[in-house]
């Protein structure tokens, strides 16, 4: 019973896509984390004929292409990278390639973070260049909320209770 068992992971598993994660061209890939450096931001053509916005990242293990988003995604959610910002990348990194998809980004210089692909590699926008994700995932979003969590425009305690309270019944 257990090597019939063990027989069905093993098949299953692979199938599944679990243990690595699979870009659409079907290449296995590494999710791991980059930091570096920006020293170009470019573009190429994406999946689909849209633009995608790239990034050339200077880390201590060499240079590595990060794949972000396409240019109207990143206007729309509010989320910028320009040369010279410090960037931490959490990738799909493709070793074949020296190449690595976005799958979250934080732009340490503004600190500004933001989630573009789930952890089944799939972007968070359509094939028309439109933003799919929720908004909890936008820079803009999460700044209003800490700002309104603090009241200093940072994080901190909160300054009014989450629910209103009710005086308590006379005893």
């Amino acid at each position: 019973m257990i090597l019939a068992n063990l027989l069905v992971s093993a098949l299953l598993f692979p199938f599944l896509g679990l243990g690595s994660s699979q870009p659409a061209g079907g290449e296995a890939t590494v999710l791991r984390t980059l930091e570096g450096k920006v020293t170009e931001v470019g573009e190429i053509a994406g999946e689909g004929q849209l633009p995608v916005v790239t990034l050339q990242l200077q880390t201590r293990e060499g240079s590595f292409q990060v794949v972000v988003a396409p240019p109207g995604v990143l206007a729309d959610i509010g989320f910028s990278v320009a040369v010279g910002d410090q960037v931490r990348a959490r990738v799909f990194f493709d070793p074949a390639k020296h190449q690595a998809y976005a799958q979250k980004l934080l732009n340490q210089s503004q600190a500004l973070m933001v989630r573009l692909r789930t952890l089944r590699h799939e972007p968070l926008w359509d094939a028309a260049g439109n933003w799919q994700g929720s908004p909890a995932d936008l820079p803009a979003t999460r700044e209003l909320r800490e700002t309104n969590l603090s009241g200093r425009g940072g994080r901190g305690e909160r300054t009014t209770p989450e629910r209103p309270t009710s005086p308590r019944p006379p005893g």
